[in-house]
């Protein structure tokens, strides 16, 4: 790519932020390409401190208080050759990781999640200030959709590693299965109750079988689930055929799980 083209893409950038209203920035596939030599001379080359009128270091802590730019701060995040600073905390205390959760805790919207995913591949490190917001927020979910927000907001904290994350979100399914155990209520799942959920997880989680019926066991809901099943048995034959034909199981999510639930050691 020649430098004109970079060049150009600083020019679209500025008016991108200007009005970041579009679904999908053009500008995305060339910044995703750069070589080594090519994003030095982008980040050389771009000032977004001057474009957005603020110190070099709060880029995204500002951007990320104004609503009518998550779009922006979206592409910011995910373009990973933009050289921007994370970790900075503002003057009123807040970190990148708490703006994103205070913008996105009332929305179910997978962005949230994404954004983390993408803060913890920029090296973003967990804060006593996270840990301290988190615990707040708490007190403020009014709905079961705020309740899974919260949840993963909360596993972040407590893997605080990108790998480990991503590795959680990939099998976040199963985690609340876990929690909805947990809970004694299904959580993240359309069932009425927990036998629901487990009939579900004995089919398609079953890699991760044994520590899901560990947690059944130790939050005490077996006797409550088998209840639920004697009309139709579903569950018991699920449990059969697990024992009988069980895979071999995901030792390494199975860390990520005593992570999340250390009880469960």
């Amino acid at each position: 790519m020649d430098k004109q083209n970079i060049d150009n893409f600083i020019v679209e950038i500025e008016k991108y932020y200007l009005d970041s209203s579009a679904e999908y920035f053009a500008g995305q596939g060339i910044v995703d390409k750069l070589n080594i030599e090519e994003t030095k001379y982008l980040n050389e080359n771009l000032d977004l401190s001057k474009i957005i009128g603020v110190d070099e270091n709060l880029i995204l802590n500002e951007i990320l208080k104004l609503k009518e730019k998550n779009k922006f701060s979206y592409f910011l995040l995910r373009s990973l050759n933009i050289k921007i600073e994370i970790n900075q905390i503002d003057e009123n205390g807040k970190t990148v990781f708490m703006l994103l959760a205070e913008n996105y805790f009332i929305e179910k919207n997978g962005f949230l999640i994404q954004s983390i995913n993408q803060l913890f591949e920029r090296n973003y490190f967990i804060k006593k200030e996270d840990e301290d917001f988190v615990t707040e927020l708490y007190k403020k979910i009014q709905s079961q959709t705020q309740l899974e927000s919260w949840s993963l907001l909360r596993f972040a904290i407590k893997l605080n590693d990108k790998d480990k994350f991503s590795l959680a979100y990939q099998n976040h399914r199963e985690l609340f299965v876990i929690l909805s155990l947990k809970l004694n209520k299904p959580i993240s799942f359309n069932f009425p109750n927990l036998l629901g959920v487990m009939n579900n997880a004995m089919q398609f989680y079953r890699e991760n079988g044994e520590m899901i019926l560990k947690a059944m066991n130790f939050y005490e809901r077996t006797n409550q689930i088998m209840k639920l099943d004697e009309k139709k048995g579903t569950f018991k034959k699920k449990l059969v055929e697990f024992e009988t034909n069980k895979p071999i199981q995901n030792q390494e999510f199975k860390e990520i799980i005593l992570i999340l639930f250390p009880e469960l050691k």
